[in-house]
């Protein structure tokens, strides 16, 4: 098995590692300095956003609880969960985009 580069050398796990994602995903190109900023940028923001969501549904929670209504906490917390989800899925889509250079 030769290296591509001519040294003739047998490839290291990380380059085979780093030729199979290639393939995958097309060429890996690193991100610039304002790429990591933004990236982080949106990071905290979620992070916040999924606090303040939290903050803001526990007494609903509480409540149901307190009810005795196990139904209607189930389907808080069910509601809590599917809204931090997406908040983290739009997290995502905004990383990635800047991932892409969009």
């Amino acid at each position: 098995m030769a290296d591509p580069k001519g040294s003739g050398g047998i490839k290291s796990a990380l380059e085979l590692a780093l030729e199979r994602m290639s393939q995958k995903q097309g060429d890996i190109v690193p991100l610039t300095h304002e790429q990591k900023a933004a990236i982080a940028e949106i990071e905290a923001e979620t992070t916040a956003k999924v606090a303040e969501q939290e903050i803001m549904t526990q007494e609903r929670l509480r409540a149901a609880y307190a009810g005795g209504d196990a139904e209607a906490a189930r389907k808080v917390e069910e509601g809590i969960k599917a809204e931090i989800a997406r908040i983290r899925e739009r997290g995502e889509r905004k990383k990635e985009k800047i991932r892409r250079g969009e």
